[in-house]
């Protein structure tokens, strides 16, 4: 049996069917400028996706029949305090719920603001070499089609994901999202 060496990137693609992005094209950029999921390919500190649909006129979608933890793997490891900036629309069956976020060995639980495209911001003290932030969905979601029967969407949706930064130090400015308490 062949146990061929393979890239991780070749392996969520191809192997795993975890990712949605094959050698996408990369677009300069920063952490701090941050990126936004409708456009055309990734910045140049994203490596790739996992977890997401394709590209809509929105952003993209997490869908857990892509992969059940969705998120994003960087190009290197961050460290020290950060604030995790994003914005996102809940599908309904999240409305009331929980979900958490995961950077390094730090995983915060937030509350889903439910009046539609709402912008999170997450303190992580210290982000311990994290490179692959991830959005932890309660349980399995339904399909689409199964919360809507006039849907012919057979995708298992939780976030739209708008933008997302990353910046250095405090979260200032607009209200740090408090964590829920479980």
């Amino acid at each position: 049996m062949l146990h061929p060496k393979v890239s991780p990137a070749y392996r969520a693609y191809y192997i795993e069917h975890a990712a949605s992005d094959w050698n996408p094209e990369h677009y300069p950029s920063t952490p701090e400028e941050g990126m936004s999921f409708a456009r055309r390919g990734l910045p140049d500190w994203v490596e790739s996706t996992y977890g997401l649909s394709l590209r809509e006129e929105g952003g993209r979608w997490t869908d857990s029949d892509v992969s059940r933890v969705p998120g994003l793997a960087f190009t290197r490891k961050l460290n020290g305090p950060l604030c995790l900036q994003f914005t996102a629309t809940p599908a309904h069956v999240l409305i009331g719920k929980t979900f958490g976020v995961q950077m390094g060995n730090q995983t915060k639980t937030l509350q889903v603001i439910p009046q539609g495209l709402a912008e999170y911001q997450v303190q992580f003290t210290e982000a311990g070499g994290g490179d692959r932030p991830s959005f932890l969905l309660p349980g399995k979601m339904p399909r689409e089609n199964e919360v809507d029967l006039g849907s012919a969407d057979t995708r298992r949706l939780g976030l739209e994901l708008t933008t997302l930064r990353i910046l250095p130090g405090t979260c200032v400015g607009a209200q740090v999202q408090p964590e829920a308490r479980p």
